[in-house]
């Protein structure tokens, strides 16, 4: 009998030796987490599977440090389309304005996926930047109407002046709520620049903005 129970001891005194081994080499490997530079090569490898480089992309954004903009802005161009979109939302994230070019021409390519056009219009309306303001209007002659719903509140985040005749194209929209949403905004965008009672239709708005738009600001985003 105390020979079983030496045994038993043994054995349990090996097996906590072993949990700890063990359970130091796992928390040695959790501890040595990718650099920044690990993740931009990782996003960059477009043979990798896409969950690691959607991570990537990510880790990327969150850490708002510059030096990543033209790994981001490349990743764009992807193959991928979750990359693509994920590397848009990053952007948005990263907040570096130089980004407005690249992002753009993602905007306008006629392949982008939907999704990816949504995010990147979110990512352009953040930046406030009045050079998005034309590639933005075209959107509106999207057919599809949550693009043009995209369009429309990034356009009205933005601010500028130059998106109200857009805006007032829209209250012809064949979508209602499209024409609800256009007519909040020019009500919310020239409050402080109409005279009276507020136009309401597309041809009120239209002959409001012919006797009034020479006092637009048109040379930026507010």
């Amino acid at each position: 009998m105390g020979v079983n129970n030496r045994i038993d001891l043994r054995a349990v005194l090996i097996a906590i030796v072993m949990l700890a081994i063990a359970a130091g080499v796992s928390g040695s490997f959790g501890a040595e987490q990718p650099g920044l530079d690990d993740w931009a090569k990782i996003l960059a490898d477009g043979k990798l599977r896409s969950e690691p480089r959607v991570e990537a992309a990510r880790k990327l954004g969150e850490a708002k440090n510059s030096k990543y903009l033209e790994v981001l802005t490349e990743a764009l161009n992807d193959s991928n389309k979750a990359i693509r979109w994920t590397a848009a939302e990053a952007l948005w994230e990263l907040g570096d304005k130089r980004a407005v070019p690249a992002l753009i021409k993602y905007l306008e390519k006629g392949e982008a996926y939907e999704w990816g056009k949504v995010v990147t219009m979110n990512t352009l309306a953040s930046f406030k930047d009045p050079q998005a303001i034309g590639p933005l209007t075209r959107v509106l002659e999207s057919p599809n109407p949550f693009l043009r719903r995209s369009a429309a509140v990034a356009l009205f985040t933005i601010g500028d002046d130059r998106a109200i005749p857009a805006l007032i194209g829209l209250l012809k929209d064949e979508q209602g709520f499209i024409q609800r949403i256009a007519q909040n905004f020019l009500v919310e965008m020239t409050k402080d620049k109409v005279n009276g009672e507020t136009p309401m239709g597309y041809d009120e708005w239209a002959m409001w903005y012919k006797a009034n738009s020479h006092r637009l600001k048109i040379d930026g985003a507010k």
